[in-house]
């Protein structure tokens, strides 16, 4: 399945994949639809960008849901009939058929806590993420989906920048970015995330940064020689543009990314 580029693919992809008939998918739909039935929910980033870009036969990640408005009584009572445990955003996170679900309260979101971000409407949310790739939100009551115009641009051109750069997490942010580098070498970094990498990679020995994968992440993508091509790249970059950190090889375009993300 190629690639989808633009706001009406991404968007046909997302409601098919919500309103699936095979048994699995009917599971999945059965709990979007008593999770509606409780509040305003919200898809939310890495999820609604995977399934727009290759479907949602070859998603196999964590689908994170936001509400903004609901009733805790009524969230409560609907978790205790699936297996759920508490979740590190202070929400809930279960399993359904191959994929994890995370449901957090919008206002738990760290940038509106720590008021980072100004939580006004449900597009807030599109301020929050670190990466401008993550930006992107599939209302699934209306099957709308939300994001800035130049997102399907950034990503046919791989083009990978800082969206929000304070995080609660920044050793794991650059893990982060390293594991999205090792995807393709392609992908070329803003002046804001070129900026970030060459700092935080300064600060970071390979052996963390290679344990941090290792216990944070079933799949491993950092090598030793990934560390060593960016460190040496880092040394390039003038400190002011856009920045390709790897050696280009000939690779189909999204070739790499359709086989980890």
């Amino acid at each position: 399945m190629k690639p989808a580029l633009n706001h009406k693919t991404a968007k046909k992809r997302l409601r098919r994949f919500f309103e699936g008939t095979a048994e699995e998918r009917r599971h999945v739909l059965s709990f979007v639809e008593d999770i509606t039935n409780v509040g305003n929910a919200y898809i939310f980033g890495g999820a609604v960008r995977d399934i727009s870009l290759f479907g949602g036969s070859n998603f196999k990640g964590d689908v994170d849901i936001v509400l903004t408005t609901f009733e805790d009584h009524e969230l409560e009572r609907l978790i205790e009939t699936y297996d759920a445990e508490k979740n590190k955003f202070g929400g809930y996170r279960l399993q359904i058929g191959r994929w994890k679900f995370d449901i957090w309260e919008a206002s738990k979101t760290w940038a509106f806590k720590t008021g980072k971000v100004k939580q006004e409407t449900h597009l807030s949310l599109l301020e929050t993420t670190f990466f401008n790739w993550d930006a992107i939100l599939f209302d699934v009551q209306t099957g709308s989906l939300f994001h800035n115009k130049d997102y399907f641009t950034h990503l046919a051109n791989k083009y990978l920048e800082l969206n929000l750069e304070d995080n609660p997490n920044t050793f794991g942010a650059l893990i982060r970015t390293l594991r999205t580098l090792s995807l393709s070498d392609d992908i070329i970094t803003g002046p804001k995330l070129s900026r970030f990498l060459k700092e935080k990679l300064s600060e970071a020995s390979d052996h963390d940064v290679l344990s941090y994968e290792a216990e944070s992440f079933t799949s491993r993508y950092i090598s030793s020689s990934l560390l060593a091509d960016v460190r040496a790249k880092a040394d390039c970059w003038n400190g002011q543009d856009n920045f390709k950190w790897r050696m280009a090889q000939q690779k189909t375009l999204f070739q790499d990314m359709e086989v980890h993300l």
